[in-house]
Formats: structure tokens, sequence, C-alpha cells
């Protein structure tokens, strides 16, 4: 039975989803307690010890990132609940942390705490350093995103993709080390999640880091030569703005 807390500033959402923990996930959890502000988070988390904490990211003046930058290390899972808001959601899906979005659906309710219940000790302490690190140092290129892999995510250096190329509904992503991972997100969320950092789509099929194109060689649409000296097509609409993008300075 999973010790587990809400921390919502909203007393009407701290409610409704006690109400549906209690009414959906009573065999998986039990809810101990909630707190409404950072301080009372960190005072019940302290008194509490949870395996589970449900955590809202905006609260009142404060959001949840300022409740886990007060620790150093992670003890308990994080749900975040949240309202969308494009950066926040950016940092916790890059670093590939559970979350649910208000209005709480049942079934993703139901989905991630099933989840959480069955990884039994794994922990997420890893992934909630680098996104504190992430939300500290946004774009950095230093970064490191979480990819899929077979027995969980490799974590990835921002600045060491060398390029993403689609097949089918798989992203292949390819690295300075020579390696490439296949993974199951599609080329366009990957494009989202780097958004910011030095990355272009120059083609509905390649997804580019600028910091390893060696050469362009003009054409219809042209190509880039990458550091490993693959060749990537550009298409012909993109090519203005390819050329744009290869000329703007970026000094992250």
């Amino acid at each position: 039975m999973l010790k587990t807390v809400i921390v919502d500033d909203d007393p009407r959402d701290r409610e409704v989803l006690g109400m549906l923990l209690q009414k959906f996930c009573a065999e998986e959890l039990a809810l101990n307690g909630t707190a409404a502000t950072v301080q009372e988070a960190i005072q019940l988390i302290q008194e509490l010890k949870p395996d589970l904490v449900f955590l809202d990211v905006e609260l009142g003046g404060q959001t949840g990132f300022d409740l886990l930058s007060s620790y150093t290390e992670f003890p308990f899972w994080v749900i975040f609940v949240t309202a969308y808001e494009k950066y926040a959601m950016q940092a916790i899906r890059f670093n590939a942390l559970d979350y649910i979005l208000k209005p709480v659906e049942i079934g993703e309710l139901v989905r991630v705490v099933q989840k959480v219940k069955s990884a039994g000790r794994f922990s997420v302490e890893q992934e909630l350093k680098n996104l504190i690190h992430t939300l500290a140092h946004p774009h950095f290129k230093s970064n490191r995103i979480a990819v899929p892999v077979l027995n969980g995510y490799k974590m990835i250096p921002v600045q060491d993709i060398l390029y993403c190329q689609a097949e089918k509904e798989y992203t292949y992503i390819f690295c300075v080390d020579q390696a490439s991972i296949c993974s199951s997100i599609n080329l366009g969320e990957y494009e989202q999640l780097l958004d910011g950092y030095s990355f272009c789509r120059v083609h509905h099929s390649y997804l580019v880091n600028k910091d390893h194109v060696k050469q362009y060689i003009k054409g219809e649409g042209g190509e880039l030569v990458i550091d490993n000296n693959s060749h990537i097509p550009v298409s012909r609409r993109k090519k203005n703005d390819v050329v744009e993008w290869l000329t703007v300075n970026s000094n992250k």
C-alpha cells in the first residue's frame, strides 16, 4: 500500500483528487495527508515519509519545482498534477516524469498509479534531479533528455545528439559515439521536446542538431553533411528556413 500525500493550493482540487484516489485507487494506495503550500508540504513529507506525492505545478506564489529544489535526495515518487503550461510540461516530459492534467481523467489517474505500484522499489531520483537541473538551466546543451529504451530510459546529453530520423512511428536517434537508439516516441514529439535547443526539422523525416552540421550543399532543397559524414536531405519548402537557421548564432 503506497503512503500518499497531495500537494495542491486549490482546496477543491485537493478534495476532488482525494475522492478519486479513494474511489478508484484504494487497492494501490492510502491517502495520508494533504498540503496547500511548499512549507506545509515540506513538513508533511518529513512527518509522513510518503511513497508517493501528487504535486501541483502552481502553488500560489511558488511552484512544485520550488518544493523539489529543497531536496537533495528523493525517497518518494512524484506525479505532477497540472493545467497545461508549455514550458513546465516540456521540462516534465523531457525528463520522462509522470503527470496528469486537470481536470483529472479517471483512466489516466489509474494508469499512473498502477505504474508506480508495479515499479516496486524503482526510483525516479535521477529523473527528478535532472528535472531541477533542466529548470535551472533552460535549453542548456548539457541537459539530458530521457529516451525510452527496452528496460527503462537512457539519459542522453542534448549536445551528443547528431540528428533524429523518423522511421514510421519510431524515431532513431544518432549520437556522437556512433550509437543509434530506437525510440517509440515519434519525431514530432522530439521536435517539441527539443524546441529551444539547436535543432531544426529540415525534412519531414529528419531533425538535426546545428552544432554537428559540417556543411550545407546547395541543391533544389540541398543537403546537410553531419559530423559523422551522414548526408541529410533538406526539403525544398524548408530550404530558406534552414539557411536562416544555420546563420543564427547560439551561445548556450
